[in-house]
Parts: C-alpha cells; sequence; structure tokens
C-alpha cells in the first residue's frame, strides 16, 4: 500500500497496517504531531531535517538518515522549516520480519531464533537513527525515495517481495547490534540499551575526532560515564579498547595518505596524529603483528 501525506490533506498515517506493510511519501513544512509506529517502522528523511522525541530520547533526523523504531516506542515529530520536508514512513508488518528472521537463523549462532525476533517485536529493540551511507538498508532506502520524489502523486504499488527485502536488510544490519547489546552485563532491557546509547556517543566521538589529540577521559565524559565504566564497556561491546580503535582509525588514513608518494613519512605522521615517524612505524608494525598472531 501506499500513501502520500501533504499538509491541508485528509490523508492520515493513523490507518491500520496492512497484510504486508505501508509506504508513506510525506511533504510538510510544518508539522506538530505524535508518532505512529505500527509494527516495525521507519521513518527516513529524503530533504530537510524531522525533529523526533521518542522514549523520552531525542533524535535530529536530517537528509540522508532515518529512524527506527517498533509498536514499543512512542513519542512525537517535529518539523519547521521554510522549505518543504520529504521523507518516508515505512511500516513493515511484524509477521514479515519475523519470517525474515526465522530465514537467518543457522547452526553455531550466538543466539536463538527467538532471542532475535523478540528484539525487533519487543521493547528490548533499540530504537535509533542511522545514515544511508553506513547500511544496508541505506541505498535501498535512497533509491525508493528517488523514485517517489519523481511522481509521488502516482498510484505506486509495492509487494510482498519488496517488504520482505526491506525486512532482509534491517535484520542484517542489526545481527551485530544485537550481539552487542548483549554483551552489556545488564538485567534490565533499558539499563542495556541507555549504556548502549552512551558508548555509541563515544564511538561517534572518537569517529569526528580521531585526527587529533584526544584522551579516554574527555571521550568518556562526552558518554557521560567513567573513564573506567566507558573503557570497560567500549572493549567489551567493539571487542576493542578505544585507544586501539583510535589507532587503527588514524592507521586507515595512513595507509591511504602513503600512496600519495608526495607526502613523507613524517607529514603523514602528523597529519594521522601521531607524535612522530616513528611512532607511526610502530603502530604499523604493531597492526601487522596482531594480524599475523
Amino acid at each position: 500500500m501506499y500513501r502520500l501525506l501533504i499538509e491541508n490533506s485528509n490523508s492520515s498515517s493513523s490507518k491500520s497496517l496492512t497484510e504486508d506493510g505501508i509506504v508513506n511519501f510525506s511533504m510538510f513544512s510544518e508539522l506538530d504531531s505524535p508518532i505512529d509506529f505500527k509494527g516495525f517502522s521507519i521513518k527516513y528523511v529524503f530533504q530537510g531535517t524531522e525533529n523526533y522525541k521518542v522514549n523520552g530520547n531525542k533524535f535530529r533526523v536530517n537528509k540522508g538518515e532515518y529512524l527506527l523504531g517498533n509498536d514499543f516506542s512512542e513519542g512525537k515529530v517535529n518539523i519547521g522549516s521554510n522549505e518543504t520536508v520529504k521523507g518516508l514512513c515505512i511500516d513493515i508488518n511484524p509477521t514479515i520480519l519475523s519470517e525474515v528472521v526465522a530465514s537467518f537463523i543457522e547452526p553455531g549462532t550466538p543466539f536463538s531464533d527467538i532471542q532475535l525476533d523478540k528484539f525487533f517485536t519487543s521493547e528490548s529493540f533499540f530504537e535509533n537513527k542511522y545514515s544511508l551511507d553506513k547500511t544496508k538498508l541505506g541505498q535501498l532506502l535512497f533509491s525508493l525515495g528517488e523514485i517517489l520524489d519523481k511522481d509521488p502523486f502516482a498510484n505506486h504499488q509495492f509487494t510482498k517481495e519488496f517488504f520482505y527485502e526491506l525486512a532482509e536488510k534491517v535484520v542484517l544490519d542489526h545481527r551485530p547490534i544485537l550481539k552487542q547489546i548483549n554483551s552489556i552485563n545488564s538485567l534490565k532491557v533499558i539499563t542495556k540499551k541507555e549504556l548502549y546509547r552512551k558508548v555509541l556517543k563515544g564511538k561517534d566521538y572518537i569517529d569526528s575526532n580521531y585526527l587529533s589529540k584526544i584522551e579516554i577521559n574527555t571521550i568518556a565524559k562526552e558518554s557521560n560515564l567513567s573513564e573506567y565504566h566507558f573503557f570497560r564497556l567500549f572493549k567489551s561491546v567493539f571487542k576493542i579498547s578505544p585507544l586501539q580503535y583510535i589507532i587503527s582509525k588514524r592507521l586507515e588514513i595512513a595507509k591511504q595518505l602513503l600512496q600519495n608518494k608526495a607526502l613523507k613519512l613524517a607529514d603523514i605522521a602528523v597529519i594521522t596524529g601521531f607524535s612522530d615517524m616513528q611512532s607511526l612505524s610502530k603502530a604499523f608494525k604493531k597492526a601487522i603483528w596482531h594480524l599475523t598472531f
């Protein structure tokens, strides 16, 4: 099913979920409304910015980003812009998602099918926003947005296979996320999600500042955690220490810069945050040693 949601129209997103799912293409410049999460929902911003508050957490979803939630997610959305904000709201029937989950279970998987299915269809699900270029779902959303934007008033049709494909991308993206959340030692679901959100905030800070001189204590403060608690959580979730992660990010850039014959090793060391070329060389050798052994 497909619907176009625009200002001053009689269209409503509160209709019940169809057998497979619903694709809504929205065009608003002003909107302040409670959010409808029916089944499993994808809120993708194609143009502009949408501001959400979901289960007490604020999300500023910009162009090229999307938010995920399920029946246990509630809150509101606010849009205020001089230009039209365009987005997709896709609701997938939970039975579609459960069928896809069942097909992904393999012998030796670190979690049972019941655990994986429950993750998507209960309060355990981690509502969060993502960038298109960092997920498998992203490219599919981008292509769909471009198609609908060419003629949003057309009578677009979506098959059951389309919703299967969406669900498949969601499951592929979230299998490692479930594993990371389960690595946090807490009995309460809400605590696991809160701690995971904090450690992700620290990781995002590293991703934005790893070429600068940053201290682990500074990253921990950004995450609202003590330095030791952040260190322990980060290593538990990502299987690498914060410092090792920073070094690995710097080495990735250094490898790319080494292809530029005009740059000297000493210059590359400075650019990538190492104190000198000896420190860079030592980091490279250590990384090679770990790969070998």
